[in-house]
């Protein structure tokens, strides 16, 4: 039973500290220990708002306190849960654009989701759907 629980243990110890060890597609690991050094908290990421509760009931928020107002104060890092921003790679010209620009009679100027040449098979699929559900349902009615 111990052997299973350490077993059990190691396996979770490695679970969790692979994404350290696992190189991503940038060739660096996928988890860090270390923040990055433009996203560490700093005395300029500091701040300090102040919140108060009016007559009213409603609260109100605030770099200074008005005179005569209890405020309390909140204590706010702008860094903390900063995202790196990831840069999108130009967009490439896509089939859709390349078909629009070369000229062809087939295709009419309306945005269409099939090709028109396509219809008349599409409409015997039809076709042939219904008749399928209609057998079933007289199926289904005989079975009653």
């Amino acid at each position: 039973m111990k052997s299973k629980i350490a077993f059990m243990l190691v396996i979770l110890g490695l679970a969790v500290a692979a994404p350290y060890f696992i190189k991503g597609p940038d060739g660096k690991p996928l988890l860090s220990s270390g923040t990055e050094p433009e996203l560490l908290s700093t005395e300029q990421t500091r701040q300090t708002y102040y919140k108060w509760q009016d007559n009213k009931g409603v609260w109100h928020f605030g770099d200074e306190v008005p005179d005569g107002v209890v405020a309390q104060a909140v204590d706010i890092d702008t860094a903390a849960n900063v995202i790196q921003s990831v840069k999108v790679p130009a967009p490439q010209e896509s089939e859709e654009k390349k078909r629009q620009d070369e000229p062809d009679a087939k295709i009419p100027g309306l945005p269409m989701t099939i090709n028109p040449a396509d219809i008349p098979k599409l409409l015997d699929d039809a076709k042939g759907v219904q008749t399928l559900v209609d057998q079933r349902k007289k199926d289904i009615d005989q079975a009653r």
